[in-house]
């Protein structure tokens, strides 16, 4: 039985797996999220208690990956550039918490739905289509899975509460996780 691509690619360099991944070929990023996922945890359990560990992976890990997205091989090596990207997201997380606030749901702006104009040109229709289809797959490229379902509950019009209920986390995570939702898309 061959071997897929990605185990193919197993045993190369940090610095040339990254320039893969910069070039289009994401699923390698599973190897350098599977190489550094000691550090994410010896960073999270180190510094996060445990109310908090869960948003601190999520942190951590889309740490590693703007690392990976950011990495210049002329200033130092990978593996010390994920390292201290790594910890200054799980302490800055851990600073944010500390001064954050319970804001009430009415103070927060939500995400308004997206309409597609509605219109007798079949054409305009097609590509209003089409251009929904690539935003929705685009924002699950980049959210995690925990991030993405909070979005469709909270488009769904449900409360922080009931989100956290139904995911079975606190309404804290659920408030970090749309924070982090929001900062995402706005880039």
């Amino acid at each position: 039985m061959g071997k897929n691509f990605v185990e193919i690619n197993e045993n190369l360099p940090d610095d040339e797996i990254i320039r893969l991944i910069n070039n289009g070929d994401y699923e390698l990023l599973q190897i350098i999220i599977r190489r550094y996922h000691s550090v994410v945890a010896y960073y999270v359990n180190k510094y996060c208690p445990l109310s908090q560990k869960e948003d601190a992976y999520q942190e951590a890990t889309f740490a590693l990956y703007s690392a990976v997205k950011t990495y210049d091989s002329n200033k130092s090596s990978f593996s010390t550039f994920a390292n201290l990207c790594i910890k200054r997201s799980v302490i800055g997380l851990l600073r944010n918490s500390k001064h954050s606030k319970n804001i009430p749901d009415e103070l927060l702006s939500s995400i308004d739905d997206i309409d597609i104009a509605d219109t007798n040109s079949p054409e305009k229709i097609f590509f209003d289509n089409e251009d929904f289809k690539t935003l929705k797959a685009n924002i699950k490229l980049e959210l995690s899975g925990l991030e993405y379902r909070v979005l469709q509950l909270y488009l769904e019009g449900n409360k922080y509460t009931d989100i956290a209920k139904s995911l079975e986390i606190s309404e804290k995570s659920v408030n970090n996780s749309l924070t982090r939702i929001r900062k995402k898309l706005k880039r």
